[in-house]
């Protein structure tokens, strides 16, 4: 009976242990930099671009004079070169001028479209119907978030579907942080 007790408590105490690494990478030297953490002591930096803003009008409204288009944000390439496993925990390491601040305020992370015809990903981010234009509400992916070092936040999304993402940071939304999941 003892015997049996004693494996259930050091079974529990080692899955415990294994469920709750520590990570011990350092904090990325600049703010701005958001780096994927791929073990409890390695990591990649996310792949970085800055965004292009385009229009993109339909033909048929040019040539009957109705302004008709929309609005979008694109980088080059079809995908990242930066990848991680469909059903992986997605856990990252985001440099900010300060994390006292909410995460959800400085942080935002979206799926982009692949354009196969042109070789970039895009994301739609307005409407433009005669001489209204519209913001669209971009559907940003939820995330858990606490402060890591001095002034970081360690990002987790448990789970998160096959695609092409881009992440933001407060104070430099046209530059995108950028992986994709396979």
């Amino acid at each position: 009976m003892k015997t049996t007790i004693s494996i259930l408590l050091i079974t529990f105490i080692l899955g415990f242990k294994q469920l709750y690494q520590e990570i011990t990478i350092e904090e990325p030297e600049f703010s701005g930099i958001i780096i994927l953490v791929t073990s409890e002591t390695s990591f990649e930096q996310l792949e970085k671009q800055k965004a292009s803003t385009a229009t993109k009008a339909d033909i048929g409204a040019a040539l009957f004079g109705v302004s008709k288009g929309k609005g979008m944000n694109m980088v080059n390439g079809l995908q990242s070169p930066v990848r991680i496993a469909e059903g992986e925990k997605l856990r990252l390491i985001a440099r900010v001028r300060e994390n006292d601040r909410d995460p959800v305020e400085v942080v935002n992370i979206f799926r982009m479209e692949q354009d196969l015809k042109k070789e970039r990903r895009t994301i739609v981010t307005g409407t433009v119907n005669f001489n209204q234009s519209t913001a669209l509400d971009i559907e940003f992916i939820p995330f858990e978030a606490s402060k890591y070092g001095q002034s970081s936040y360690l990002i987790e999304v448990p789970e998160i579907p096959a695609g092409e993402y881009a992440i933001t940071l407060d104070g430099s939304r046209d530059v995108f942080n950028l992986f994709g999941v396979d």
